[in-house]
């Protein structure tokens, strides 16, 4: 149930924050324990991104291959270039029999510019089948529109965890502190925590270190994983208010125990969470975490 924080876990950002190469290799071996730790695989695509509209009348041939994952990276690719010219072919795609390519063409359709689309998605997150209300969050949160921020957090008050997790990945992906209260009492009392601990990353509010760092403790592995994570992913973000902030930042996360707690989770029984924790102390640039990692790496 969710009333003043139901939360969600689910996949990974566009536009994660970067990472040092030893930590891409971390999280590579991650997906390869958990498939959901880490959504956005490459689009095959990607060369004909960088070309631009030059590739458009390709991607939109592409739209009709006989494989579904091809339309798919298609009409991705097309919402990337945002070409008018491409309109036409998207919404032929939105009677797909797939229904990842009809999701995928909807959100390219809204990113090229037909907006009309766009408040029938938020309509859904009023759906009374669960599976039309997890489409519709995820869809928003691919889009990272922080117009749909208040729809989103009426859509967290819900008792199904599948629903709050879709919703708390979206809210993540929106990157808006004006959920934090909603996602930290998630993470408090369990309801999709995992997911409501990753968003709380991604928004990357120093707020939030102290609810992280309690969840350390939990008994799920998924909630200390993502817990241990989103500690690093604090780190991560570059701060608003330049050098001295990110040190007054980093100071409360300290005053907050977060290194002695990710250390204290080296030897935890998960390896998904001794990974996690190695990954957020490397990122907070303690030694332990690098010295475990290639420890944990070597198995």
């Amino acid at each position: 149930m969710a009333s003043k924080g139901s939360t969600p876990s689910t996949p990974e950002d566009s536009t994660p924050p970067a990472r040092t190469d030893e930590a891409d290799v971390v999280l590579r071996r991650l997906r390869e324990i958990d498939p959901n730790f880490s959504s956005s695989p490459s689009n095959r695509f990607a060369p004909h991104i960088v070309r631009g509209k030059s590739a458009v009348a390709e991607l939109i041939s592409a739209l009709g291959h006989a494989e579904a994952a091809v339309r798919l990276d298609a009409a991705e690719a097309l919402g990337i270039i945002k070409d008018t010219s491409a309109l036409r072919a998207l919404r032929e795609r939105l009677q797909d029999p797939d229904a990842d390519v009809r999701l995928t063409s909807a959100i390219a359709l809204i990113k090229v510019g037909d907006e009309g689309l766009f408040p029938e998605i938020v309509k859904s997150l009023r759906a009374k089948d669960p599976n039309v209300v997890i489409g519709a969050a995820l869809a928003l949160g691919r889009l990272a529109d922080r117009r749909v921020v208040p729809n989103l957090v009426e859509a967290f008050k819900t008792q199904d965890p599948r629903v709050g997790s879709a919703v708390a990945w979206a809210l993540g992906q929106c990157g808006d502190a004006a959920c934090l209260p909603w996602l930290t009492t998630a993470v408090e009392t369990g309801f999709a925590a995992p997911a409501a601990a990753e968003a709380l990353g991604r928004i990357a509010d120093p707020r939030a270190a102290p609810v992280l760092v309690k969840a350390l403790e939990g008994v799920n592995d998924d909630t200390r994983a993502y817990a241990a994570r989103a500690l690093g992913m604090l780190r991560q973000q570059p701060s608003k208010g330049g050098g001295g902030a990110l040190s007054a930042r980093m100071g409360q996360m300290s005053e907050n125990k977060a290194i002695p707690a990710l250390k204290k989770l080296l030897k935890d029984r998960s390896k998904k969470v001794r990974l996690c924790a190695c990954i957020a102390l490397y990122e907070l640039g303690d030694k332990a975490g690098g010295k475990q990692l290639v420890r944990e790496l070597a198995e």
